[in-house]
């Protein structure tokens, strides 16, 4: 029998309708935390040196990020070269090169930003510090006096900006970019045309040192100055009161306020929870109920959706647990015995496998030393071209019981050439230095 509904047919023969769940699974789960960020959630900090802050007020600098209407986030460039290792192409890093930053900003009518760009340019530059009334700029003889002599750049050791902080946020969280002691290269004016009715833009170029990288929440101590401005604070019909400073976050919200952004080199796990999640709420009280209680509440809310039972749980501790995976009865028998990864103070890892070199902790005697000069750590020749040394291939002597190749030598044989009474005041001098060396 023919199906009423062609498209109802999939029904009869056993087949059904599914939605999209290994969409949803990925970007929904775990409050999207592999979602994509949007490119118009950011906040931009301009910070000034001490030099140059007093230049603006505190309500110029709260707007100053409101009229960025776009800027690049940090790119690389590293310089890598190839080298021919017997036929076969082996590349090496050389350089990290610090790609130029795009800023573009709204010609806002307060002239905010041309105002920045003025100020950065008397900062540095005397050209435009004269008045249009005095005869400053008026074209001279080349042997005539002039009436000012201070032009073009006078304070190039100096910073105008001490960095700019870029933070991409969603979700109450941010990623944080700190570019350190960025200069303007240019900055260029838009175009007036008659034909356009287009808004107008300034926009400059930045070149940077450095960047560093943090994380962290929005909430009452950061972003610098986001929300304080301009800003609209009334509440929404659908919340619950006054969310701001609270991450939602496994299904319940966390108080947020007083935790400043994490620089990532610290490798502080419990402070980098945007990957993680929140286990514990750090201002409240804490008590080994409520971390039990907490966890097994997360561990059946995974449950019941499907996901590893302990893929979320954030346990913030230092010691094995941050360099293996562990299993529940490992972690309970951490807690509770207080065991960290002590290791040793001789052993020297790299990616799981050992590379340290005895001969930095063992030390050889031998009575009867190489001329090595005053150096008792002599790098080994005994390598091959199939096995090569390494530069921690070296070989540490023990001070001798004899005097040889050493700087004993030296002095014993100064004290001996000093009781000649034959030699000259010059070789007396030479060797009398010889001997308040050794003695050093």
């Amino acid at each position: 029998m023919a199906s009423v509904n062609p498209l109802l047919s999939p029904l009869t023969q056993g087949e059904t309708m599914r939605d999209y769940k290994h969409a949803s699974r990925t970007f929904v789960d775990n409050n999207f935390e592999l979602q994509p960020r949007h490119g118009h959630l950011f906040h931009v900090v301009f910070e000034f040196t001490a030099e140059a802050q007093g230049l603006f007020n505190t309500v110029e600098k709260l707007e100053m990020p409101i009229l960025v209407k776009t800027i690049d986030l940090p790119t690389y460039t590293i310089d890598v070269q190839t080298h021919n290792q017997y036929n076969r192409q082996v590349q090496t890093h050389h350089k990290i090169n610090y790609n130029p930053i795009n800023v573009t900003f709204h010609d806002d009518v307060k002239e905010l930003i041309r105002n920045l760009w003025h100020k950065y340019y008397v900062f540095y530059s005397a050209d435009p510090t004269y008045s249009l009334d005095s005869n400053s700029y008026n074209t001279q003889d080349r042997y005539a006096n002039r009436t000012q002599q201070q032009w073009g750049l006078q304070r190039g050791n100096k910073r105008f900006f001490k960095n700019i902080k870029i933070y991409s946020m969603h979700n109450h969280k941010f990623a944080e970019y700190t570019i350190i002691n960025p200069i303007i290269t240019s900055f260029n004016h838009d175009s007036h045309a008659y034909a356009s009715a287009g808004l107008m833009q300034h926009s400059m170029q930045l070149q940077y040192e450095s960047v560093k990288y943090a994380t962290g929440f929005v909430n009452d101590v950061g972003p610098t100055g986001f929300g304080e401005i301009h800003y609209d604070v009334e509440t929404s019909d659908l919340s619950n009161g006054n969310q701001f400073g609270q991450a939602f976050i496994d299904g319940q919200l966390v108080n947020t306020n007083g935790q400043r952004s994490q620089d990532l080199f610290n490798g502080n796990t419990q402070a980098t929870i945007g990957s993680q999640g929140i286990l514990f709420d750090n201002l409240s009280n804490l008590t080994f109920g409520n971390v039990i209680s907490t966890a097994f509440g997360k561990v059946a809310s995974n449950i019941l959706t499907g996901q590893k039972p302990t893929s979320n749980i954030l346990v913030p501790f230092i010691g094995k647990a941050s360099v293996r995976d562990l299993n529940a009865n490992d972690i309970a028998s951490i807690v509770v015995n207080n065991q960290t990864n002590s290791g040793t103070n001789d052993s020297i890892s790299s990616q799981g496998q050992s590379i340290g070199n005895a001969l930095f902790t063992a030390t050889q005697s031998s009575s009867q030393l190489p001329s090595i000069g005053y150096a008792n750590t002599i790098p080994n020749t005994t390598g091959t071209v199939g096995a090569p040394n390494k530069i921690s291939s070296v070989t540490t002597y023990n001070k001798s019981s004899t005097s040889a190749g050493t700087r004993q030598q030296a002095a014993d044989f100064a004290q001996k050439r000093l009781q000649d009474p034959n030699i000259s005041a010059e070789q007396r001098a030479y060797y009398q230095d010889k001997v308040r060396l050794s003695n050093q």
